[in-house]
């Protein structure tokens, strides 16, 4: 086992575990066929960005299909996770003052996450309308709505400097004032010794604002997450051997190749996590959980090893569900991977 030296004595002091910045989205979950997708203008597996009218009309276009409303957003996924298993977090977005971002303060306050959101009048909460079809494969359509209004002005500074991870994604660089915001959070951190985690979140994120964007936040970065996709589009490389190359200037890297498992690599050293073998009945949220019991891994003293087994069962309990939800049972679980 390689063991975890990820923190130093001092940030192991650090009041709370990690603290969270990005979109606030509630999930509108449908299952729908292939061929449906045509009809609503989506591509599979991919998450695509659009804008309230154009949300409205998909609504539209499904008929008397009634969506199963979720919490979602990437780091709300993640942070929700760390909270069920007892994890001390905070989280800060922007939503709309209705009804949608009162159920997501709701919910915060249900999961004892300190709830940092920045309310916004005359704008709608986000949503996410995730299509699942019969293969558990997710489609997103996103409309970011409050979401897009996130500025400096809006970060958590005090939770910042009292945790041990600041985690955000690659989905916060949309607006100018978001990615304000996302840098001034990082260097922050930075500054108060605290570590930066980052998602790249979706090949999406890639394609729109281009690698270099990418290599350069994570040169701040002192973990990373990102897929086997994302891993190719960035190096070239296949996820073992990205693992290792990111490695050489992240301190931790982390490459999930889906069914397949995950590589952790760190320093020189790379170790491979077996996927756990389950029923899928929905990919979304997957990545998300997985990078929530990384990091409460981590945050709790356990090796490298450990915390990619805790993760794994995290993803892998995920995805039985249809919706982002853990077994009631999760956190015995995760003692018998400590024990």
């Amino acid at each position: 086992m390689i063991r975890n030296t990820f923190f130093s004595s001092e940030q192991f002091k650090h009041k709370l575990d990690v603290v969270s910045i990005e979109n606030a989205l509630i999930d509108l979950l449908v299952r729908a066929n292939d061929s449906d997708l045509k009809n609503f203008g989506m591509t599979k597996g991919i998450m695509q960005l659009v804008d309230e009218e154009t949300q409205k009309k998909v609504l539209q276009n499904l008929g008397n299909v009634r969506p199963e409303v979720e919490l979602g957003g990437s780091a709300s996924n993640a942070v929700r996770g760390l909270a069920v298993l007892g994890a001390k977090t905070s989280y800060s977005s922007c939503v709309g003052e209705d009804a949608y971002g009162k159920a997501f303060a709701s919910r915060l306050a249900e999961l004892g996450i300190n709830n940092r959101l920045s309310v916004q009048g005359q704008t709608h909460t986000g949503t996410c309308l995730v299509v699942v079809t019969p293969d558990g494969e997710r489609t997103l359509n996103t409309y970011l709505g409050a979401c897009r209004k996130y500025m400096p002005s809006d970060l958590p500074f005090d939770d910042i400097a009292n945790s041990k991870i600041l985690f955000t994604t690659g989905y916060m660089l949309d607006t100018q004032n978001q990615i304000d915001a996302l840098h001034a959070a990082i260097d922050f951190a930075l500054l108060n010794d605290v570590k930066v985690a980052f998602d790249v979140a979706d090949p999406f994120v890639i394609k729109r604002h281009g690698k270099k964007t990418i290599f350069s936040l994570l040169e701040k970065t002192h973990l990373v997450f990102l897929n086997a996709e994302e891993a190719k589009m960035l190096l070239e490389m296949e996820p073992k051997s990205a693992a290792l190359e990111l490695a050489k200037t992240v301190q931790l890297c982390v490459v999930k190749d889906g069914e397949n498992g995950a590589y952790i690599a760190h320093d020189e050293n790379v170790i491979f996590i077996p996927a756990k073998k389950v029923e899928v009945a929905d990919t979304t949220g997957a990545g998300d959980m997985f990078a929530g019991g990384f990091m409460y891994g981590l945050c709790n003293g356990l090796t490298i090893e450990q915390s990619g087994q805790i993760a794994t069962l995290l993803a892998s309990d995920t995805v039985s569900y249809m919706g982002v939800r853990l077994s009631s049972n999760i956190r015995a679980q995760v003692e018998a991977i400590i024990r």
